[in-house]
């Protein structure tokens, strides 16, 4: 009997403005996925660890400054390993930037936030974990107390492997979210109908119609770490958890 084929493709997200990083860039241009930390660019350590799990394709939806962006990555010798998609929409919801990446993937694929850092462990083991029958997996955090910025967080209702629930304003919850998912092909038609009814999308949006089909399944990270660099204060932090050697780079 033939297994489950390996997910081999991962769509990181790196269209959005980052905004709310720049006033590390006081009266300058910034582009956030390139901002170092420890001296190495924020995507540059997020493709890194990716490879670094076998994953052999990274699709990255590329949108605001997507020339200077994709030149930068360009020279950092992925090669083939790294494929670019525009959003030519960039401005609507990250949804939007799933959905081009998405369309570009055979069969289950990850997604990554080009702004979060995390450690190889986490996402090897939410591949040795599976998808199983979930239209998708998130990997979430239950080490609520160690989320450096709780109001921002995404938060998560997990019943063992099933996500219930999912909201940034949710009043109780027992994990965060980590920004890393293991996604099947269904989640195209899901946003494709998100996007003729309100003419925009979010990530959330296709998770939301995952759990209300009960088929939302949760990996917990356990002791893994991870960082969304987001904001100042956020980035000062992952300084801080790279120079202590949390992420490779």
């Amino acid at each position: 009997m033939v297994g489950p084929k390996a997910t081999q493709q991962a769509v990181i997200v790196a269209a959005g403005f980052g905004s709310r990083l720049q006033a590390l860039r006081p009266g300058g241009q910034l582009i956030k996925p390139l901002e170092p930390v420890g001296g190495v660019p924020i995507l540059r350590r997020v493709i890194e660890t990716t490879l670094a799990t076998g994953i052999t394709e990274v699709v990255l939806v590329t949108g605001h400054m997507a020339s200077e962006l994709e030149a930068a990555v360009g020279s950092w010798g992925f090669g083939g390993c790294v494929r670019f998609v525009r959003n030519e929409r960039y401005e609507l919801g990250n949804g939007v930037s799933l959905l081009c990446g998405a369309r570009e993937c055979q069969g289950d694929f990850v997604l990554l936030m080009s702004d979060h850092l995390f450690q190889s462990r986490n996402l090897s083991g939410m591949l040795a974990a599976g998808r199983g029958d979930n239209g998708a997996i998130l990997a979430i955090d239950r080490k609520i107390k160690s989320c450096f910025d709780l109001d921002d967080a995404t938060k998560v209702v997990a019943d063992g492997d099933r996500i219930l629930e999912i909201g940034k304003q949710l009043g109780s919850y027992n994990a965060i979210d980590t920004g890393m998912f293991l996604i099947s092909g269904e989640v195209v038609p899901l946003l494709d109908g998100v996007m003729v009814r309100c003419g925009d999308a979010s990530i959330s949006d296709a998770m939301t119609q995952f759990i209300g089909q009960g088929r939302m399944g949760a990996y917990d990270v356990g002791d893994g770490r991870w960082h969304d660099v987001d904001t100042p204060e956020m980035y000062d932090e992952a300084e801080r958890l790279v120079a202590a050697g949390l992420f490779a780079g």
